[in-house]
């Protein structure tokens, strides 16, 4: 007789509360091993949360969470990844400044991997498996939306995990690609693992799936065999009552006479060969085709987010679509495919999103009246049916179908001639669907033109009066009445001549692009720039290049080297350290108390101990304030700068404690014109930058301050990875103190104060981003030795002070616009 399957997820009397919300209200479910099961509901159900709840992201209020049999007792997702539980998230969490090697590399140890091999190799057969075909080499950042949600699945496939929970992976795949993945979910199921598997398309649902379990405004409503059941069956289960239809009734008649609502003539871009377009009021244009065929620069192009040529009017009147805002005055309004990244502001309220457009209509005097504002948000909250708390409730505590309806909610209100909705049901489920397949059909009842882009072709068909299938920039094929089907739709796209763009990232196989967005490019231009600007001092005065002028400046650059490494950790985590000036001066003034003519050596080594130690213990104090207390890293650090400085003046109320000879010299030594340091400050900046690129923590530091909750889910130690760079900080910078001490030779109790923002000037010119993820420690080391040579020519041309300031403020400007441009993604260029 054949056992019963084993239990590898077992969820008992799960509840899970928010603010004014009861998300979870005592779930249980039992998932067993070789099945897929589809877990349903509408947005708001409590799925991502249940399932959030079983990865350890969210720590339940009560119940018990089994995976594989043993308890999740350490709510993690770290230990729920050890147990075997791996998540792809509706919204991906790939880390976007590492590459697509790093990641899987991150999520996936060496000690986990199957092939312990080459590292290249092992992440190629992962991505084969999911049919990924660009560069592991590319940041994430530069990769589409899709092939972000690829990196997500390959991740969690390469854990091999006992449960596979997938929360709408298809959603901004194609049909290919969903078909590969389900290849993969077949094999997997074979070989016993359990599939969770969370879906508003039901065909897929009816397709996968071996059971279904139904989650309603957080209950389990009940579990059923997937065999035999209709999707209206499914659908009337989900929503709670039965459904007439899905689709609303299509304008029974388009007046051909009419101005056009939009006319889009000869319109070219990167994937754009000549297209012309034309919009009814009325009328809902659905726009199809394999992605990468230009029906997204299109609709990007018409709302002016992508750079396209041609004319374009507007009920009648010429219209330059040459950025959003000429746009939407233009009477555009456009829904955005990814609404976390371009269309909400999330730490805002339903009424400050909602009302975002039309603020200058809701204006008495110059300021925005609440009153108008309460007004308009009630209205529309009232009439799509926003299902919040109140209007001032955060929009990111809303569920996926509440916020769309926010999104729509706002492009009514600014009554559109043209109404652009790229993947408008993009994560929604089946009840909200219907409602915002309801508000297309309202919008375009009171004139407007719609056109609508999506991956759906069933959707296209039920919603849509006429689809435009592209292919290669072109428009393929127009279908309209009876020809508009689901079939004539996929077909015209597939038989068409595909020109998929299977991006290898934004610079794709071009090297030379590549290497301009890396964190390197910033190394070879100071490079370049120090060169320059010390042979033309040269050429203006010969005593530049004298050994005592090189050395001073490689003296006085190793110094702040090596508190700008300290900067560069806090700063990649995304944190700052304002403390780090006063540290060093701190350092100069304990060991001032070792190093005079009355101690040895032996002192002078306790000397350092003990500054090292104070280092390291100022390092945690931030660290720990800022990670466990939560407080602000600038007011955390603002507060030490403001204690260290005092204490310096307690210790040492005026310069005093003469170093000796000694030490001085030892410290300062130099082979001709290099000194020791900065050989030191070079080597130690390699093994950093090697450090960064090649190890889990490297990789950690990198991730936190991309992403910190997308790192949390990987399985970072987030607290103590931040924490323990904000010690390094504070080593680093008392390394820096003990070289400064051997310069100034006394223990002065202001010195090292302008290496605060001396620091942050050197790391950012070398290409750190201020929002953490992105740094070069040897482009830290070049902005350096740029800002001292700066300081060293003004006085060998004769130049003002005040070019030691302007001058690498203006660089810092000039440098932190190109990076910024060089590293845009996809959409962005």
């Amino acid at each position: 007789m054949a056992s019963e399957p084993r239990a590898v997820l077992r969820l008992t009397d799960v509840v899970k509360t928010f603010p004014g919300v009861v998300a979870l209200g005592g779930v249980s479910l039992e998932v067993v091993e070789g099945e897929v099961h589809a877990l349903l509901g509408e947005n708001g159900a409590g799925k991502s949360t249940l399932m959030a709840v079983a990865a350890g992201a969210l720590t339940p209020d009560s119940g018990t969470i089994e995976i594989g049999g043993a308890p999740l007792d350490e709510p993690t997702p770290a230990r729920a990844q050890a147990l075997g539980l791996s998540v792809v998230y509706q919204h991906t969490s790939v880390i976007d400044d590492l590459t697509v090697a790093e990641n899987l590399l991150y999520c996936v140890p060496a000690a986990r991997r199957a092939n312990r091999g080459s590292s290249r190799a092992w992440v190629l057969e992962q991505l084969d498996m999911v049919g990924a075909e660009f560069d592991p080499r590319v940041r994430v950042s530069d990769l589409t939306i899709a092939q972000r949600q690829l990196v997500e699945i390959a991740k969690a496939l390469a854990l091999q995990p006992k449960v596979l929970v997938l929360d709408e992976p298809t959603e901004a795949l194609t049909a290919i690609e969903t078909e590969r993945l389900f290849q993969q979910i077949l094999r997997i199921k074979a070989l016993g693992t359990a599939v969770v598997y969370i879906s508003h398309r039901l065909p897929e649902v009816r397709r996968i799936a071996d059971r279904i379990s139904i989650l309603r405004d957080g209950q389990f409503r009940g579990a059923f065999s997937a065999a035999g059941v209709s999707e209206e069956d499914i659908l009337a289960r989900i929503i709670g009552r039965s459904i007439s239809h899905v689709y609303p009734a299509k304008t029974t008649r388009i007046d051909g006479a009419e101005t056009p609502a939009l006319v889009a003539r000869n319109i070219r871009g990167d994937r754009l060969q000549g297209v012309d377009v034309e919009v009814r009021p009325g009328e809902v244009l659905g726009l199809a085709g394999v992605e990468g065929n230009g029906q997204r620069d299109l609709i990007r192009g018409l709302a002016g987010l992508t750079p396209v040529t041609g004319e374009i009017s507007i009920r009648g009147a010429r219209v330059a679509t040459s950025d959003p805002v000429v746009a939407q005055k233009g009477g555009i309004i456009f829904l955005p495919g990814d609404r976390h990244a371009e269309g909400l502001l999330l730490s805002l309220s339903i009424r400050e999103n909602l009302t975002l457009l039309v603020l200058d209509t809701l204006t008495r005097l110059g300021l925005v009246s609440r009153e108008r504002e309460l007004a308009l948000a009630g209205s529309y909250g009232a009439s799509l049916a926003i299902k919040a708390p109140s209007h001032e409730t955060t929009i990111a505590h809303l569920s996926g179908g509440n916020q769309q309806k926010v999104l729509f909610a706002r492009s009514m209100a600014a009554n559109p001639a043209v109404f652009l909705a790229d993947e408008p049901t993009r994560g929604v489920d089946a009840g909200a669907r219907i409602e915002l397949y309801k508000i297309t059909r309202d919008v375009a009842a009171k004139g407007a033109g719609v056109v609508v882009l999506s991956s759906d072709a069933v959707e296209l068909q039920g919603l849509c009066d006429r689809v435009l299938v592209f292919s290669r920039g072109k428009i393929v094929r127009s279908l309209v009445g009876d020809e508009l089907t689901e079939e004539n739709i996929t077909g015209a796209a597939i038989g068409a001549e595909i020109h998929r763009e299977t991006s290898k990232g934004r610079s794709g196989s071009n090297w030379l692009g590549r290497f301009a967005a890396s964190d390197f490019a910033p190394t070879l231009i100071l490079a370049a720039l120090i060169i320059l600007l010390g042979l033309y001092t040269t050429s203006v005065n010969p005593k530049f290049l004298s050994d005592r002028s090189l050395s001073g400046t490689l003296l006085l650059a190793s110094a702040l080297a090596f508190v700008s490494f300290g900067q560069l950790f806090v700063l990649m985590t995304g944190g700052i350290d304002l403390s780090v000036g006063p540290l060093t001066g701190l350092v100069v003034v304990i060991l001032s108390f070792f190093a005079d003519a009355n101690h040895g050596p032996t002192d002078f080594a306790l000397g350092l101990v003990v500054a090292f130690a104070v280092a390291a213990l100022i390092g945690l104090i931030n660290g720990l304030l800022i990670r466990l207390v939560k407080l602000s890293p600038l007011i955390t650090t603002l507060a030490m700068f403001i204690a260290l400085q005092g204490v310096s003046l307690s210790l040492r109320s005026t310069p005093d404690g003469f170093f000796r000879r000694s030490i001085t010299q030892a410290l300062n030594f130099r082979y001709g014109f290099l000194p020791i340091a900065f050989i030191v400050v070079v080597l130690v900046a390699v093994g950093l930058e090697i450090l960064l690129r090649k190890t889990r923590f490297g990789m950690g530091v990198r991730a936190i301050g991309s992403n910190e909750v997308a790192a949390y889910r990987l399985g970072a130690r987030v607290d103590r990875i931040a924490t323990l760079a904000y010690v390094l900080c504070s080593l680093f910078a008392a390394a820096g103190g003990v070289l400064l001490a051997a310069q100034v030779g006394v223990g002065d109790p202001t010195v090292g104060q302008n290496y605060t923002l001396q620091s942050i000037s050197a790391v950012v010119l070398g290409g750190a981003s201020i929002f953490g993820g992105r740094g070069s420690f040897l482009g830290a080391v070049a902005a350096v030795l740029l800002i001292q040579e700066i300081t060293a020519t003004t006085g060998f041309l004769g130049l003002g002070t005040a070019w030691q300031y302007w001058l690498p403020g203006l660089l810092i400007l000039v440098a932190t616009a190109l990076y910024s441009r060089s590293r845009m993604g996809p959409e962005a260029h």
